[in-house]
């Protein structure tokens, strides 16, 4: 895409004085004048999109100018992770700001007929305190961060997700052919490939007049399985880089889930897919971008890319997230995910990159940063805090030095090098279950170790405890998950089978 900017701003703010904004055929114009305060703003999420499965990150072999564009132009986080690794924790942590020890969404939440809990009932989300500051909200695509996609949730304006209930919960993954949405709770069905769909109607959003500053949740379900059904002319293109990256290694037979094993060939095809479907993300992208910019927007607009969590695509001899195993992992593939921030501060420029651990609390809170001009910059309600400062490339000392996740009865934590995997047992009498890793070490988390320096355990340790001890409560706490509503677990359970390929439904 072309890199020219807007209109200067004296030039801008000529036509805003004259009066011309009030004409609805110069909409961008009214857009451009608002956002000399309040930018607009757009999230661009994907799927199970891994931090190691994107060329800014270091994968060569795959093509993704657009995203690459961002990062050049933007900044890069290189220890972005996931707090809660695994789709609807995840998500809804992003739209309250909270662990799933606050909120309560611990697990993949299916959503069928019999199984509609308001999982999220007396949640604020994001949406709602982005209209209050004067917003308009959108979200196109996936939701699942409750169980009812079809319903239009507080605080957006214009909603387009899925509809579970007509096609069945796998029909959104369908990368190209038939999906059925619900546009504004009405049914609306589509066949073709839906992140074009989804972009084109992120777009109209955008061409909307309004006097209002947007918000965009913009939502893909790529590169999420099943790997397959991508166009031919991209999947093709990366079965030779697949086979490139399974026969470096790294790559073995499916471990310990079901009958089943995975061999290079499978890997290989798999893999290709996944691949094509970041690069088919990286095609939607750059029609966003493009769009923004014909539009005179692109310089008024912070565009941030990421992901819900990452993915292991046959890495360990395994496929999946935290669920990938019948204990939570908490693997860097799994943890580690992109995020990249492009936006109007003129800071926010230059192939720059930081090392600090953020994830995507911080990133609702930095949403409120911009959305309030400075007023909101910590959460009064979970442990985000505003990667502006970072975005402005000041050098914070005060920022964490570690990084906390969870998963049920599974919570991790890691400065970088040192890693504990922490599993809290049913008995409370018992002591819990610590797994020790460390990432310097050639075996990396193939194995655990025994040995830990005290120091560092007697730390790591501590810092885990008292971090959610601060914000844990005590109805949703993981430490406790058995005594937690239940997701309908038997859809949980069918859907990790049949990705593994188990033929024991109970497994």
């Amino acid at each position: 895409m072309s890199t020219k900017k807007g209109a200067p701003f004296w030039g801008r703010l000529f036509f805003i004085l004259s009066g011309l904004v009030l004409s609805a055929a110069v909409s961008a114009s009214d857009q451009r004048a608002q956002s000399e305060e309040r930018q607009n703003i757009i999230v661009v999420m994907a799927d199970d999109h891994a931090q190691w499965a994107l060329g800014a990150y270091g994968l060569e072999q795959i093509e993704t100018p657009n995203i690459d564009w961002l990062a050049e132009q933007g900044i890069l986080f290189e220890n972005a992770m996931s707090s809660a690794p695994v789709c609807s924790p995840s998500r809804a942590s992003f739209y309250t700001g909270k662990l799933p020890s606050q909120h309560g969404v611990h697990d993949f939440l299916s959503e069928n007929a019999d199984f509609d809990a308001n999982w999220l009932d007396g949640e604020k989300l994001l949406s709602e305190r982005l209209v209050e500051e004067g917003y308009r909200t959108a979200l196109f695509g996936k939701w699942h961060a409750t169980t009812n996609s079809k319903i239009p949730q507080p605080g957006f304006d214009r909603w387009l997700s899925y509809d579970p209930y007509k096609a069945g919960w796998e029909a959104q993954y369908n990368h190209t052919g038939s999906v059925s949405f619900s546009s504004d709770g009405e049914e609306l069905d589509f066949r073709g490939t839906q992140s074009w769909f989804l972009t084109t109607e992120a777009i109209r959003f955008i061409d909307k007049p309004s006097p209002k500053p947007f918000f965009i949740s913009l939502n893909f379900t790529e590169p999420h399985f099943p790997f397959k059904g991508l166009p031919e002319r991209l999947a093709d293109r990366y079965r030779a880089v697949a086979n490139e990256i399974v026969k470096a290694g790294g790559f073995s037979d499916i471990l310990s889930r079901g009958p089943h094993t995975r061999t290079p060939d499978d890997h290989i095809e798999q893999l290709a897919q996944y691949l094509a479907a970041v690069n088919l993300i990286d095609d939607q992208v750059g029609r966003l971008l493009d769009a923004l910019q014909g539009r005179g927007l692109l310089d008024e607009t912070l565009v941030v890319y990421t992901s819900d969590h990452g993915l292991l695509v046959g890495q360990y001899g395994l496929y999946g997230k935290t669920n990938a195993t019948n204990i939570p992992n908490f693997y860097e593939e799994t943890i580690r995910i992109p995020l990249i921030v492009f936006g109007p501060d003129k800071s926010i420029r230059g192939m720059q990159s930081r090392s600090e651990f953020v994830d995507l609390l911080d990133l609702h809170v930095t949403i409120m940063d911009y959305a309030t001009a400075g007023r909101i910059s910590h959460s009064t309600y979970g442990p985000g805090d505003s990667l502006r400062p970072l975005l402005n490339g000041e050098r914070e000392t005060n920022w964490r030095s570690v990084q906390n996740a969870e998963r049920g009865n599974a919570r991790m934590i890691t400065d970088g090098r040192w890693k504990l995997v922490r599993i809290y047992q049913q008995d409370a009498n018992k002591l819990p279950v610590d797994n020790w890793y460390d990432l310097s070490h050639p075996l990396g988390e193939r194995h655990s170790i025994d040995w830990v320096p005290e120091q560092v355990r007697d730390r790591l340790t501590t810092q885990l405890e008292s971090f959610f001890k601060k914000y844990e409560t005590p109805e949703h706490t993981g430490r406790r998950i058995w005594e937690q509503p239940p997701p309908n677990q038997r859809m949980v359970d069918d859907f990790v089978c049949g990705f593994m390929g188990c033929t024991d439904p109970n497994r």
